[in-house]
C-alpha cells in the first residue's frame, strides 16, 4: 500500500511545503490542521494536491491525536512517518510577550500546541513503527530553543527546546526498532506566522543573518524530505540547524 505519513500543522507555511515534498517522495500524506486554517486560502492548494489529504484535528487533545491515528491506520494500514510541525507563536501588535508579563493562559496554550502536541502525536504513532520495523520522526524546533527566544515568546522558546529533549529521549527508546527520531530547528522562515511580527523586528532578524536572506518554506520541506528517507537512516537523535548561519551569529 505504499508509506504514509502525517504532518502536524501541514495546511500551510513550511507544513504545507513538507507536505508536498513527501507526497513528491511517494507518501501518502494526512495533513492535520484546525477548520479555520482548512477554511484559508493558504489551504486552497489542497483541494488539486495529489496523494494528500486533510484531517481536522487539535494536537493539544488527547482523544483528538487518538482518533487522527485510528483512521489513518484504518485508511493505509501503517504510519512510517509523523513530522510535528503545528505551533503556536502569539503577537501582540506585531510583538512577543515580555518573559516577565507572559499570562498563564499564553503559556497554556503555547505549551499544548507546541510541546503536549508532539509527545501525545509521538507516542500514539509510535507502536505502528515499531510493528513495521521502519519508522521517521520529524519534530519541528527552532532557534528559539538552541539560544532562547528573540522574536518568540517565552514559552515558545521553552516549548521548542523541550522539542529537543524530547527527540533525544525518544530517540533512544525505539533506535532499535528501525525508526529515527530528529529535530529541525528552522531560524527565520517566510511564513505567515513570521509574517506577524512587527516590520521592524523582521528587518532586525534577516539582518543578523550571514547568508543574507529569510529561509523558505522549500529549504524546511528538502530537509525533512531527507530525514524521512531511506538514506537517512543512520541519523537519530540529532538537532538539526537551519537558519543560514544565524544561530553562529553574534
Amino acid at each position: 500500500m505504499g508509506r504514509a505519513a502525517i504532518v502536524t500543522g501541514g495546511a500551510r507555511g513550511m507544513g504545507a511545503a513538507i507536505s508536498r515534498h513527501l507526497a513528491a517522495d511517494g507518501y501518502s500524506v494526512v495533513v492535520w490542521d484546525l477548520d479555520d486554517v482548512f477554511a484559508s486560502d493558504d489551504a486552497n492548494w489542497l483541494a488539486e494536491a495529489s496523494g494528500v489529504s486533510g484531517m481536522t484535528v487539535d494536537v493539544s487533545s488527547e482523544e483528538q491525536v487518538a482518533a487522527g491515528v485510528a483512521a489513518v491506520l484504518d485508511k493505509f494500514g501503517s504510519i512510517s512517518a509523523l513530522v510535528n510541525n503545528a505551533a503556536v507563536s502569539p503577537k501582540h501588535g506585531g510583538f512577543r510577550t515580555p518573559p516577565v508579563e507572559t499570562p498563564v493562559e499564553e503559556w497554556d496554550l503555547v505549551m499544548g500546541v507546541n510541546l503536549r502536541g508532539p509527545f501525545l502525536t509521538t507516542k500514539a504513532v509510535l507502536p505502528s513503527m515499531i510493528e513495521a520495523g521502519w519508522g521517521r520522526v520529524v519534530n519541528i524546533s527552532s532557534t528559539a530553543g538552541r539560544q532562547g527566544a528573540r522574536i518568540a515568546g517565552l514559552p515558545y522558546g521553552v516549548a521548542k527546546a523541550g522539542i529537543n529533549g524530547l527527540t533525544k529521549t525518544f530517540a533512544l527508546e525505539v533506535g532499535m526498532h528501525g525508526v529515527t527520531v530528529n529535530s529541525v530547528a528552522p531560524g527565520r522562515i517566510a511564513t505567515p506566522m513570521s509574517a506577524r511580527s512587527a516590520a521592524e523586528v523582521s528587518a532586525a532578524s534577516i539582518a543578523r543573518i550571514p547568508v543574507g536572506r529569510e529561509g523558505t518554506v522549500d529549504d524546511i520541506g528538502a530537509l525533512v524530505s531527507y530525514l524521512c528517507s531511506d538514506a537517512a537512516g543512520f541519523i537519530t537523535g540529532a538537532t538539526v540547524d537551519i537558519n543560514g548561519g544565524a544561530f553562529i551569529a553574534p
